[in-house]
């Protein structure tokens, strides 16, 4: 890593100071939490006072970078974070991000049809690499978040080689160049080998490309004790046969290609955010110099719209040079806006399909299912099994052995996976306030977002978090770049519905529309239970108190809570407790205005009115015995109040509740009853509230 201002380089100070610096532009223009630092950079064991080293580092660093800076708070390059730094930097003044940049520019020429461009492109992203991020030999350089850029480095090396040889062979010569550094890292990489191979043929060097098989293969044998793998025997296959044509013609396209698919959809450019989920999914893969094998299954489960698609296609892309044989992609459709679920056969013939091995249509299932195996074994493949229905749907696509990864995306929580199949679950929360920011950064502009930063928090927030709709609302601020961000926030603050406002006329993009496909894959007691939820005043609701919302028994509301919790509708944040997104809220708002009856609508309320007061009634009876006892009518049917086992129960209860029960008073106007309720629910709050009668 090096520092240049003009032609100067600039001398940067000790090796945890170069660390810090990597660390922040490795996360720029998004911030590094002191957090974050602090566990990267010592490891297991930092001292008391590693948080005051890394702020002595920062302001080094200021001055390093800014030497006429009189105050850090006019700073221009590294500025405070909410919990930590951030470092300003773009395409212009950081080769990371023109690195990335441009690939993702080679990606979409070659997606479009210009190959040719597409490889100028690739070789001009090559050509800004130096080397490692950090020295080799620290311990912080195995770390996930070093290694992860090391990994983009080859796989761009592989991404390139793979076009020029088809589409620019004068870029050939480079590109081999690059090529051998890239396999002196990662000396194993058999995807790597193979594209050399290719390559040294491509230039007609066939004995050199031999030379190169025969040397990967004493290599694998004698430190691994394994033989090449099929990408690298299909190499030495077709050097093999390889006919040279007359000179000026164009070399023949690489070998393998059936047998190492590259089905990756394009990655998200620029991906913001995650930086914890990303972390929890890179740790999952075995160091370069570690034996493990792969983690076999790993499962990205969230609400609709959280992101899960776009984080796992851009760590597939991180780790894609672990997986030589090849990536595969198969769109599962659990929740397609017009296809049906897709069946398991199918979805094991598609990625027979993708490795070139035949297969009859006619096979039966059993049949099928041994040649899926068959050819997953010996494999190092990475497929990624995108927006899965359930369980059942994925169990017969997992690989049986390790060095495949399957990575698999749903709505579901798919923790019977976790029982049966040893996968490991990871959750995906709505962003942090910082990550939604750090979204709006790549997407508007740093400058932008600085200089309206009240507007651009409102508006990760009005957007509840969720990369899908922030997306949508950065995209309308970019088609309109004379409207102040305020306006833009003030349409989504003063529309009743906010979902209007954010809607549009693609069914993916349609927050409205991607939310019914998990409202519609709900049983009807679960569904009426999500409607009737919009009702309760607070985002967050027990047991009892939905039960009495639905005029059901607990055992029913229960089981309707975790089907709930399973797609992703209802969240357990605490204990017993289960919390509803607030644009999920207002989605059930708009369901139940329109399928509900108001009958139904206001005995739910009356219910969950009655639910309180009773509850609050009983709290009264543990915490105020001193107090009179208030006789109150039985309930109405289908109310369950609160059953507590003693005082700290009902303490317990109380400071959970404690916002919802003076929003009942508030609203209690809907409760047939309402004036001789209101009445002793304020007396039971009054009395809950202060039971010591002070």
């Amino acid at each position: 890593m090096r520092v240049l201002r003009g032609d100067t380089e600039l001398k940067l100070g000790p090796p945890k100071r170069l660390a810090l610096l990597s660390l922040l532009l490795l996360r720029a223009p998004g911030p590094l939490t002191l957090s974050e630092a602090v566990d990267i950079l010592w490891d297991e064991d930092p001292p008391p006072s590693a948080v005051n080293v890394v702020r002595r580092h920062i302001g080094a660093l200021r001055r390093t970078l800014e030497p006429g800076l009189l105050s850090r708070t006019h700073a221009e390059h590294l500025v405070r974070a909410a919990d930590g730094y951030r470092l300003l930097v773009n395409t212009s003044t950081s080769d990371l991000l023109h690195f990335r940049d441009l690939r993702a520019q080679a990606q979409l020429a070659v997606k479009g049809g210009n190959p040719a461009q597409g490889a100028q492109d690739f070789v001009d992203a090559l050509r800004l690499w130096r080397g490692p991020v950090v020295a080799a030999g620290t311990h912080v350089a195995q770390h996930p978040v070093f290694t992860s850029v090391g990994h983009e480095f080859v796989a761009a090396a592989k991404e390139a080689a793979d076009v020029v040889l088809t589409a620019a062979p004068a870029l050939t010569e480079e590109v081999l160049t690059v090529l051998r550094r890239a396999v002196d890292c990662h000396p194993f990489d058999e995807a790597v080998h193979a594209r050399i191979i290719a390559a040294l043929a491509a230039t007609g060097r066939q004995a050199e490309a031999l030379q190169q098989f025969e040397s990967i293969r004493r290599t694998l044998a004698e430190e691994l004790e394994v033989e090449p793998g099929p990408g690298l025997r299909a190499a030495q296959q077709h050097l093999l046969r390889r006919r040279v044509g007359p000179r000026g013609h164009a070399p023949e396209p690489p070998p393998g290609a059936a047998l190492r698919p590259a089905q990756l959809p394009a990655d998200c450019v620029p991906f913001a955010g995650r930086h914890k989920a990303l972390r929890e999914c890179l740790e999952l893969m075995p160091l370069e110099d570690e034996s493990r094998p792969v983690t076999t299954t790993a499962a990205i489960c969230g609400m609709a719209g959280v992101g899960k698609t776009t984080l796992a296609v851009h760590w597939a892309h991180l780790v894609s040079d672990r997986f030589p044989d090849g990536q595969i992609c198969i769109d599962l459709q659990g929740y397609h806006a017009s296809l049906p679920p897709l069946d398991p056969s199918r979805a094991m013939a598609e990625v027979l399909d993708a490795l070139g091995i035949l297969h009859s249509p006619a096979q039966s299932a059993t049949a099928l299912s041994a040649a899926y195996r068959t050819a997953l074994s010996g494999r190092r493949l990475l497929i990624v099994l995108d927006d899965a229905h359930d369980c059942e749907q994925v169990r017969p696509l997992l690989p049986a052995t390790p060095g495949c990864l399957a990575v698999v995306t749903s709505r579901r929580r798919l923790e019977g996976l976790a029982v049966t199949d040893n996968a490991w679950v990871i959750r995906l929360d709505p962003m942090s306030r910082e990550e939604g920011l750090e979204v709006l950064d790549r997407r508007l502009g740093a400058d932008r977002i600085r200089a309206e930063r009240p507007a651009a928090e409102e508006m990760v927030e009005l957007c509840g978090g969720l990369p899908l709709t922030l997306a949508v609302a950065s995209t309308r601020a970019l088609l309109q770049p004379r409207f102040p961000l305020a306006s833009l926030v003030a349409r989504l603050r003063e529309n009743q519905d906010s979902l209007v406002a954010l809607s549009s006329h693609d069914a993916r993009t349609d927050a409205r529309r991607v939310f019914s496909r998990s409202y519609e894959a709900l049983s009807p007691g679960a569904a009426l239970l999500f409607r009737l939820l919009s009702l309760h005043p607070s985002r967050d609701i027990s047991v009892p108190a939905a039960a009495s919302l639905a005029g059901v028994d607990l055992r029913t509301a229960s089981e309707d809570i975790a089907e709930l919790t399973d797609h992703h509708m209802l969240v357990e944040l605490l204990p017993g407790r289960y919390t509803c997104h607030e644009l999920l809220r207002t989605y059930a708002t708009a369901l139940t205005e329109v399928l509900d009856p108001p009958g139904l609508r206001s005995d739910a309320r009356a219910r969950m009115f009655e639910h309180y007061l009773y509850s609050a009634e009983a709290a009264t009876a543990l915490l105020a015995p001193h107090r009179s006892v208030v006789v109150l009518p039985p309930p109405r049917p289908g109310v369950r109040p609160q059953r507590f086992g003693g005082c700290p129960d009902a303490a317990e209860w109380i400071v959970a509740e404690r916002y919802v029960l003076p929003a009942l008073v508030q609203d209690m106007g809907h409760h047939p009853r309402a004036e001789s309720f209101r009445r002793q629910l304020t007396s039971a709050l009054e009395m809950c509230l202060d039971p010591t009668g002070r």
